[in-house]
């Protein structure tokens, strides 16, 4: 779910990123946040997103604009899509997934 790449943190979720897994990929991710200057981000293998789900890739790009770091969503799978289109938002909007 969470590698490190040199100075980049991916996040890679597959199957379901629900309130279920969220505490344990926030552990994992929070362990190598600190030495990573990008976080990717790929929600390609991701088969359930729900709004525990959302909040914590919210949290994540919030912190990387706190901290500095650079984020990219690498790709995103027909759940991740249809949730955030459910809400109405876009990642490849101008605002690029601001918060």
């Amino acid at each position: 779910m969470v590698t490190m790449d040199g100075s980049s943190l991916r996040f890679d979720p597959s199957g379901e990123l629900s309130i279920y897994q969220v505490e344990e990929a926030r552990k994992q991710i929070l362990g190598s946040f600190a030495q990573a200057k990008e976080i990717l981000i790929d929600l390609t293998r991701n088969d359930k997103i729900d709004t525990a789900g959302f909040q914590l890739l919210l949290s994540l790009i919030k912190s990387c604009k706190t901290f500095g770091k650079t984020w990219t969503i690498e790709g995103m799978g027909g759940s991740a899509e249809n949730f955030m289109a459910l809400f109405g938002y876009e990642w490849d909007a101008p605002h690029k997934g601001e918060v």
